[in-house]
């Protein structure tokens, strides 16, 4: 016969079990809740930046039909101009879209001195050293940046002048080599010996990356940009062609020796070796979804038939994207 202190016993032991029967499943279902939460927000987190995504690249394609359809309307007038009066020149315009909404700059990538020509040989080498030594100068930078540009982006490994090879590199902390590659993008330059946030700041909003081929937009130049095509083209000068650029833009060099200031420097500007049309652009995207931002930088090149297409994509915000927007 089981006595009664004996059966209490065994019913402490059973509520016991029963209790911790309950917390497991309870833990259990609190993880299983916890997990199912977790994947949720995952997905949301997941499709709210894919949607961001979407809305940066159909911003991307707006500007690209902007760009052909300029192309189209200067073929039509039989004059082939790109300057800032036109409307393909959208500046942080904010586009509202359904949750978010999307702002949008575009840089006439034309404007600004192409670092990779410092690469370029013969006359046209001397030239644009000039120029960027010019730049430098006006910007108070040591114009021996002109040098370690040259030797990061040329396939030869002897240093020029100041310049610095992977020698120089190797032994810094973290080591690297030089690109010996013509630079793919500005954020480069923080490699570079010399370089440091107050000089790429300085520089950014002047200078781009470019096939060498590329030409400067005197109807889009910044001042900076005007001043170093000629040692004979003055501050004063320079704010002349703004002025008077603005409207159609010049179609042609008589237009800008038309000027007071620049009638007895034709010659000067000949040699230059400009153009009045652009064939590269930025364009710089914030898409917002929800609570998701989304940045995207593309670089888009119109062709001579004027098609564009895209030439590269960076993905994220960069140093860069404020100091992009400098007024002309």
């Amino acid at each position: 016969m089981i006595s009664e202190t004996s059966m209490n016993q065994q019913k402490g032991i059973a509520l016991i079990y029963v209790l911790l029967i309950f917390s497991m499943i309870t833990l259990m279902a609190s993880q299983m809740v916890t997990s199912l939460w977790l994947h949720t927000e995952k997905n949301s987190r997941f499709i709210e930046r894919v949607q961001a995504k979407h809305h940066a690249l159909s911003a991307e394609q707006y500007v690209a039909l902007l760009l052909e359809q300029d192309f189209e309307e200067d073929k039509k007038k039989k004059r082939q101009v790109d300057h800032e009066g036109e409307r393909w020149n959208v500046k942080t315009v904010g586009y509202p879209v359904e949750q978010g909404d999307i702002e949008l700059q575009i840089i006439d990538e034309n404007g600004r001195f192409n670092l990779n020509w410092l690469n370029a040989e013969a006359l046209d080498g001397k030239r644009y050293k000039s120029q960027f030594e010019t730049i430098l100068k006006n910007l108070g930078i040591d114009t021996q940046l002109t040098y370690t540009i040259k030797d990061w982006i040329d396939s030869e490994q002897e240093p020029s002048e100041t310049g610095a090879e992977d020698n120089h590199y190797l032994v810094l902390d973290p080591p690297r080599r030089t690109a010996d590659f013509p630079l793919v993008s500005l954020s480069e330059l923080r490699l570079i010996q010399g370089v440091g946030k107050e000089e790429f700041e300085l520089l950014t909003p002047l200078v781009t990356a470019l096939p060498k081929e590329s030409k400067i937009n005197v109807n889009s130049a910044l001042p900076e940009v005007l001043r170093s095509l000629s040692d004979k083209i003055t501050e004063g000068d320079a704010q002349a062609i703004i002025d008077s650029r603005t409207g159609e833009g010049f179609a042609k060099l008589e237009d800008m020796t038309k000027l007071p200031a620049l009638k007895d420097k034709t010659a000067e500007l000949k040699a230059a070796g400009f153009e009045f049309s652009s064939s590269y652009f930025n364009v710089y995207i914030k898409a917002t979804y929800r609570d998701t931002v989304f940045y995207m930088r593309t670089l888009l090149v119109r062709n001579a038939d004027g098609k564009v297409q895209v030439a590269g994509r960076e993905i994220g915000p960069n140093d860069y994207w404020v100091t992009a927007n400098k007024e002309s």
